[in-house]
């Protein structure tokens, strides 16, 4: 900040005046330029006129005289804001000091000195004017200088040295915000905070809206959704000859509006923002009962009556199919999905044995060896156990649980549909041994730890 000097804020100062001469008579260029090429000259004068009267209104002594006398007064600045939390509330701003001891995150968190504003919406263009930047290198602003009472600020906003110090001291006080006696108003929120659980003492807690905060999460979500290179991976994702890159998305986004058509009323950066706000999702977490697979010690498989019944509806659906009778493409179609489902749940029970229990527990139980290697992963890092890992990084046990699997879903059926018992010979029981091998490599392809 220190290689900042007087000429390069006399260049931002200027260009912003330029800037606002330009937005505020954009109309009136436009139509000049149309009188001269039609040459109507009573048109011209008129118009020469209104340009005259804007260009004294934004000359360097008359534009700084408006902003450190009239406006300073009429804007409210802060990085926490009163009116985002009603648009009538009329208490005070707060600017936030960054000085804490805590690591939640907070405005604190974020690097940036934006201040925000509100008050009068025809003196915002003085928020403005404090953004303007100086050096865009530094991204140094207008706001920094003045808050820096940094020296190439002399006699920049005035001829007038006893002038230019008076102002400069105006927006020094305004964008400091000083607070004496802080006031809030009926239209905030009040919580009542108490102090010990033994006494009847509190204190008044006042929430305000964090509006910079709110402000730099809204740019850098748009960032991340709407840039160039994010919307380009989007729309490869379709293309097979172009190159698939990771792309960001955002689910279940909520958007509040703040300020109704006239954002501006809010504050200066909820104008930017043209009044939204978005909000990512804040749910409370969802509890779901999960029942344990209970297996008993002496239980030497889990494909068990505990396994069946945990499967039960699934089953079923399987059992009425088969007693159909039919046997078309739509009947063995549907019965592959319902195998895959009843597959699936397997895998999942086994999965959550794998993730619960602890770590070498069937050393304790008679379970068979191969489903000892399977639902025992973590037993392979115990001391001792080096034959235990040996035997896992195999792949015959892997083979045995599918024919395991396979006798016992042969077994179920046999005896649920005793008629139909010699549907469920040999043939059928290299099926459910195909089908559990295939679901084993389809997991393993997955990286899904369940058979790894």
């Amino acid at each position: 900040m220190e290689s900042i000097t007087q000429e390069q804020v006399q260049k931002a100062i200027n260009a912003f005046l330029t800037s606002q001469y330009d937005k505020k008579t954009e109309a009136e260029q436009k139509q000049l330029l149309k009188a001269q090429q039609e040459q109507d000259l009573n048109k011209i004068a008129e118009l020469n006129e209104l340009l005259h009267s804007a260009k004294q209104k934004y000359q360097l002594e008359n534009w700084m005289e408006d902003a450190a006398t009239r406006m300073a007064k009429q804007l409210n600045f802060g990085t926490h804001i009163s009116k985002g939390i009603h648009p009538d509330a009329k208490g005070d701003n707060v600017t936030f000091l960054k000085q804490v001891t805590h690591k939640y995150f907070g405005t604190h968190s974020i690097q940036s000195d934006l201040i925000d504003a509100n008050g009068n919406a025809a003196a915002l263009p003085l928020a403005a004017f404090f953004s303007q930047i100086v050096d865009e290198q530094k991204e140094l602003k207008i706001s920094d200088l003045i808050i820096a009472k940094h020296p190439s600020l002399n006699n920049v906003f005035s001829e007038d040295k006893e002038l230019s110090v008076q102002y400069q001291q105006a927006f020094f006080s305004a964008l400091n915000n000083y607070i004496n006696t802080p006031t809030t108003h009926e239209r905030n929120k009040q919580m009542l905070w108490p102090i010990t659980p033994e006494s009847n003492q509190y204190i008044t807690v006042i929430p305000l809206y964090p509006s910079v905060l709110a402000y730099n999460f809204y740019l850098k979500l748009n960032n991340l959704r709407f840039s160039d290179e994010n919307k380009q991976a989007r729309d490869d994702r379709y293309k097979k000859t172009a190159e698939h890159k990771p792309y960001i998305s955002f689910n279940d986004i909520a958007v509040t509006q703040l300020g109704g058509t006239k954002p501006q009323n809010i504050s200066s950066l909820m104008s930017k923002q043209g009044g939204r706000n978005y909000l990512l999702p804040s749910l409370p977490p969802k509890f779901k009962q999960i029942k344990s697979f209970n297996i008993p010690a002496y239980s030497d498989t889990i494909f068990n009556k505990n396994l069946e019944y945990r499967c039960r509806e699934t089953f079923k659906a399987l059992t009425r199919l088969i007693k159909t009778d039919y046997n078309n493409v739509n009947i063995r179609s549907a019965r592959q999905a319902i195998l895959d489902d009843l597959l699936y749940q397997i895998l999942a029970i086994a999965s959550t044995i794998q993730q619960t229990e602890r770590a070498g527990w069937t050393l304790d139980y008679a379970l068979d060896y191969s489903e000892k290697l399977w639902l025992d992963p973590m037993r392979a890092e115990f001391e001792g156990q080096e034959q235990f890992l040996k035997d896992r990084e195999t792949t015959e046990w892997r083979k045995d649980i599918s024919k395991r699997f396979a006798n016992w879903l042969n077994g179920r059926l046999k005896e649920e549909i005793k008629h139909a018992k010699h549907e469920f010979a040999d043939a059928e029981n290299k099926e459910w041994q195909k089908e559990m091998a295939d679901m084993i490599a389809q997991s393993q392809r997955q990286g899904q730890g369940v058979f790894l």
